[in-house]
């Protein structure tokens, strides 16, 4: 039987995601929505209740009942979010399907910033890990048979013990390439086991035939610069270590050092914004950019067919691996509804819906048989990402938001503004030490 208090609850709520409802507007009368809904004067006083003490709405004695203007920050127990993205999340709709048939007590909502159950991406678990649950306890409930997933996508989130995140895709990050932009150039197209100096070469060449914007996606986000950190051979952090801080190291200083060559190589002024460059691509009018398979929905959309893939080029005494691009599932420990846990965790990793992400090309479902069929292995760009799957590090091992603000902020700043590299890494990394120290003794006291 349909719950009717629910009911009610999701039309306040979807009227809100939709904005006919906006913050510090009076609702309609509980009989008002009692008539439009037809459903009982008391099951609406029941939701609208229920939605004021989750802090959505705002009873005024006398006046009425009003939406709350921080309503985006509450989170709900029955909600689901994902992590936002310039360009959104385009299976987020057929997902919504999904739950509506199959664990219709959870709602997708993306104007919700944060809910109980989410989808967050690789930085966000690790530095915010204690806000989560540990789902290793369900996930061994649900899948005691692990064979049926990747394992190697896991290895970094099992973090003191917990596991806060489950893998629900993952991605390699490779080089797109457009070959024809490359074949007007008179350039050879790259080949797997092409180094750093090769690239320069064809960047060189390119800037006869194209407008340096127009070449390669150089940005100081980290999903680029950490690619060439690890290709390096550097980390940011190695807990290994005495001194775990690895900042300053001459390896990660090098991979900084080559970044910031090729913006000056580029002519970069730091004003571009990364859509713009996913749009040139898909257009056909950029040579170059290094994205995980994520992206592939976006290409797919376009109609944009002459593209190709290969290996992130090769940096001599480095490593051949790039950073891991994880979507994971995770469910805060605020949560008082462990049977819906539970079932939440075992359909998101059900073949149903693994197939459904795979038949999307939204990076690799950590189903094997649904990453099997939703890769053309007949097509080498799209296998490629298959056999650099194995080739990945997640091991950012930053387990603060602060210290990631810090980090990420540093580098940014270092890649945009600094000609030093050696001087400026050595203060960002001193910072993250006093940091990490005050954050020691600290520990130290509570206990």
């Amino acid at each position: 039987m349909e719950d009717k208090a629910l009911k009610v609850r999701n039309y306040i709520l979807d009227r809100l995601e939709g904005g006919e409802l906006k913050p510090g507007q009076k609702l309609p009368g509980a009989r008002e929505i009692s008539g439009t809904l037809k459903i009982s004067f008391m099951k609406v006083q029941q939701a609208l209740e229920q939605l004021v003490r989750d802090g959505i709405l705002e009873a005024v004695p006398r006046r009425g009942t009003f939406v709350q203007h921080e309503w985006q920050n509450r989170i709900l127990q029955s909600n689901f979010t994902a992590f936002k993205t310039y360009f959104g999340l385009p299976w987020l709709s057929g997902l919504e399907k999904i739950f509506a048939e199959k664990l219709p007590q959870l709602r997708v909502r993306e104007k919700f910033r944060r809910s109980i159950f989410e989808l967050r991406t690789t930085v966000t678990v690790q530095s915010e890990s204690r806000d989560y649950l540990d789902l290793a306890p369900i996930f061994d409930k649900c899948y005691p048979d692990k064979s049926v997933f990747f394992t190697h996508p896991f290895k970094t989130f099992y973090i003191n013990g917990r596991l806060p995140g489950i893998p629900f895709i993952f991605s390699p990050r490779v080089m797109f390439y457009n070959p024809e932009l490359l074949k007007k150039a008179g350039v050879s197209f790259p080949r797997p086991g092409w180094t750093w100096d090769d690239f320069l070469v064809i960047v060189r060449k390119l800037k006869k035939t194209l407008p340096s914007e127009k070449i390669f996606d150089w940005h100081s986000a980290p999903s680029l610069w950490i690619n060439i950190i690890f290709r390096a051979g550097a980390c940011l952090m190695d807990p290994e270590r005495e001194d775990m801080v690895m900042i300053d190291h001459p390896r990660t200083q090098y991979a900084l050092e080559l970044l910031s060559c090729l913006k000056k190589e580029l002519n970069y002024d730091g004003n571009r914004p990364y859509p713009d460059y996913v749009r040139e691509f898909c257009k056909g009018e950029l040579a170059f950019f290094i994205e995980p398979r994520e992206i592939m929905p976006f290409i797919k959309r376009s109609k944009f067919k002459n593209w190709a893939t290969v290996p992130i080029p090769f940096i001599e005494g480095g490593r051949d691996i790039s950073a891991q691009a994880t979507d994971l599932i995770c469910i805060r420990n605020t949560c008082t509804d462990y049977q819906t846990a539970e079932e939440f965790v075992r359909l998101m990793l059900s073949e149903e819906v693994q197939d459904f992400i795979g038949a999307e090309a939204y990076g690799i479902p950590i189903r094997k048989s649904s990453a099997f069929k939703s890769i053309d292995i007949e097509d080498p760009r799209d296998a490629l990402f298959l056999t650099e799957a194995s080739k990945t590090s997640a091991q950012y091992n930053i387990d603060s938001p602060e210290l990631c603000a810090m980090i990420n902020d540093g580098i940014r700043q270092i890649l945009n503004n600094s000609e030093n590299i050696k001087k400026a890494t050595r203060e960002l990394a001193d910072a993250v030490r006093i940091f990490l120290n005050i954050k020691k003794h600290n520990n130290t006291e509570k206990l």
